[in-house]
């Protein structure tokens, strides 16, 4: 069972800088085409893959916002400039779970999937291995954005999952 669990890990890891690097430029992509013009729509609720995405964000967000309100309250701010850089990745993750019901939605899941990248390929080998998984379901969440208007001019899976019909 530990070597299953070793090679796992040694699988993430390898695939940390790889994904996180894909993912930045789709969310780059996605961040950009999907800023809100005038006259844009509301975004189309892609179903469950997004709410638990954007759920996972905002866990994750909320976690750094207690890490760095612990880190002050203890008095230890020693905030190395990549340590700032992360911990602001991380508190970005939030964007999503606050835009949900705006315009700014698509824009904000292409800036989260850029910043979980960020910070997986900051942490590295320490911790960059399990946001792995988080950076390949937001790269995901960025194609069903990107390519949500050919998935309802052919009547595809657009509709809500919850829906009866």
């Amino acid at each position: 069972m530990e070597k299953a669990a070793v090679a796992v890990t040694r699988f993430l890891a390898i695939l940390d800088l790889p994904v996180g690097l894909f993912a930045i430029v789709v969310g780059l992509i996605t961040a950009v085409r999907l800023l809100p013009r005038a006259g844009t729509p509301m975004p189309v609720d892609f179903g469950l893959v997004e709410r638990i995405a954007v759920g996972v964000c905002g866990g994750v967000a909320f976690l750094g916002f207690f890490g760095l309100v612990e880190t002050i309250v203890t008095r230890r701010p020693d905030f190395p400039p990549l340590a700032v850089l992360f911990a602001v990745c991380i508190m970005t993750l939030s964007w999503p779970a606050f835009a949900w019901k705006s315009h700014w939605r698509g824009a904000a899941e292409g800036v989260a999937t850029i910043c979980v990248a960020v910070a997986a390929i900051l942490s590295g080998f320490t911790i960059g291995f399990m946001f792995v998984p988080l950076v390949v379901l937001m790269i995901w969440v960025c194609f069903l954005r990107l390519f949500g208007a050919f998935r309802d001019a052919r009547g595809g899976a657009t509709g809500r999952v919850d829906s009866p019909v």
